[in-house]
């Protein structure tokens, strides 16, 4: 069984060290320690710790500091993603060590001060965000016939402000404008659950806080925070839109970890959320209760490939793909695009946009190899895969699956390959469902059109996926209709309008302020 946390505890003791501050400490213990600082961090926390004093870390339990001193964090692999192994060390004035192996960084990290690190020089201010949009151009690979039966659901928790680091939001803001501007899914198809949501607190690692426009059009993408009851709020919200129609894609990208501290067989493991966690058993629950006509899922976090049998499982009733950077038992890693982004989605993000984006350590522009590797001119999700994994060169080890085998040669981000636009709407007709206030602040109309008589029904439904009004539920003649949505009493918040008619359904996303 490997635990979470290894209670081996190491002593030491430098002879004739006297100890006077944090940065003396860590400077001991770098000396004594750390023979080689490749891949390697050093911290210190800025204070004195007490006899007896508790100090947490995430979900395990607490560990008990054995003396009064100073306390340093040896992070022994910095460009991975937790869980990885660490080292928690004591030091006392007069020079003695006491070492306990982790698994995960103290809960007090952001007091934490870097003294020695391995890690380059990074441009992860407040220039990551404009340097992408400079960058980026969109290069359009769908339809909007198709793209109005895409939906997205992405979530990145962070687990904390010390461990949220710019990465995550590099990875969210590349695949969020690859799903708007390439494949042009609408903003109110793409559920964002990100760290503490709107807050305007610093969440990020260096102390900034996330910009939530992630494309710069004027409007909030974050529409959820990433704790416990946020992702609950994201999945009533996916789950409300997507129909039976309607192709999902799910991307995750954070920290990982596994949830009992063994491995199982299927594995147990988490998604660390907002100070919170998302497990694998959970996840299922979600993927099965959707009614999806294909649900594709992208994970980068650590112990990723967890998920693999909550995803293809026998029981799957749609078609569905699944990758992750790393197999059950193993970190992610940053890797060659430290510190903007983590390596596996970096990759995977750039087969299905078509080049890479610049980083402190990469210099972006051409995807090392060709991703349409059979000439159709779409990405499938098998190829973003493959080329993903052969790009990666982390100590990691990407899975992939699908069920039923094959089948992700057939799908990419914009629903089938092979649809083209007239043949999508032949047999998926749009209803041409809109909203004549979005936010709304006063009365607002439904608006949509029928291309011949028939019996419709007009929804309005709450995050909870509860029903809060039903503006139509009669036949209705062919042409134009206008109705109240009847939100203009209703309390603030996300709610969502649905259309159904012909066993067809169309949906979208409207707020109430």
């Amino acid at each position: 069984m490997l635990k979470l946390f290894l209670l081996v505890v190491i002593s030491a003791f430098a002879f004739g060290a006297v100890v006077n501050s944090p940065t003396e400490a860590a400077s001991l213990v770098m000396e004594t320690m750390v023979n080689d600082l490749s891949n390697k961090e050093v911290r210190s926390l800025d204070g004195i710790v007490t006899e007896g004093q508790l100090l947490g870390a995430g979900n395990n339990p607490e560990i008990i500091v054995p003396f009064d001193g100073y306390f340093v964090l040896v992070d022994d692999c910095v460009l991975a993603n937790w869980a990885h192994p660490c080292r928690w060390v004591f030091v006392s004035p007069q020079g003695e060590m006491n070492t306990v192996r982790m698994a995960m960084p103290p809960d007090m990290l952001p007091r934490m001060t870097v003294e020695f690190t391995s890690l380059p020089e990074s441009n992860d201010g407040k220039g990551q965000y404009e340097d992408f949009l400079a960058w980026f151009t969109p290069n359009v690979q769908s339809s909007g016939g198709q793209a109005d039966h895409m939906y997205a659901w992405i979530i990145s928790g962070g687990y904390n402000q010390g461990n949220n680091h710019t990465r995550y939001y590099g990875d969210v803001q590349f695949i969020y404008n690859v799903l708007a501007h390439d494949y042009l899914i609408p903003d109110d198809h793409i559920i964002v659950c990100f760290s503490d949501g709107l807050n305007p607190a610093p969440d990020l690692s260096n102390g900034l806080n996330s910009n939530p426009d992630f494309d710069n059009d004027g409007d909030s993408d974050i529409i959820y925070d990433a704790t416990s009851s946020g992702v609950t709020s994201g999945y009533n919200a996916v789950n409300a839109m997507v129909g039976a129609d309607d192709h999902l894609f799910i991307f995750t990208t954070d920290h990982g970890n596994a949830a009992k501290g063994d491995f199982d067989d299927p594995p147990e493991v988490i998604l660390n959320l907002w100070n919170g966690t998302l497990d694998d058993d959970t996840f299922m629950g979600y993927m099965d209760a959707f009614s999806a006509m294909s649900i594709h899922v992208v994970m980068e976090q650590c112990f990723s490939g967890g998920f693999y049998e909550e995803v293809i499982n026998a029981g799957a009733s749609q078609p569905r793909t699944f990758a992750s950077a790393a197999n059950a038992s193993e970190s992610s890693w940053a890797g060659q695009p430290y510190p903007e982004y983590d390596e596996y989605v970096y990759f995977w993000s750039g087969a299905v946009h078509g080049n890479l984006p610049p980083t402190t350590s990469l210099p972006g522009g051409a995807l090392p190899g060709e991703p349409d590797m059979n000439g159709d001119g779409c990405v499938s999700m098998y190829e973003a895969a493959y080329r993903a994994e052969e790009w990666d060169i982390a100590s990691e080890h990407p899975m992939w699956g699908d069920t039923p085998d094959s089948c992700g040669n057939t799908y990419f981000l914009g629903g089938l390959i092979g649809t083209s636009i007239e043949d999508f709407s032949a047999f998926v007709p749009s209803f041409g469902l809109s909203i004549s206030q979005n936010p709304v602040v006063s009365t607002a109309m439904v608006n949509f059109t029928l291309p011949s008589p028939a019996q419709v029904t007009v929804e309005i439904l709450d995050i909870t996926g509860r029903i809060v009004s039903t503006p139509v539920s009669n036949a209705a003649a062919s042409g134009s209709h206008s109705v109240a949505s009847g939100l203009s009493s209703a309390p603030a918040g996300i709610y969502m309008v649905r259309l159904t008619t012909g066993g067809h359904t169309e949906t979208l996303r409207a707020v109430r302020l």
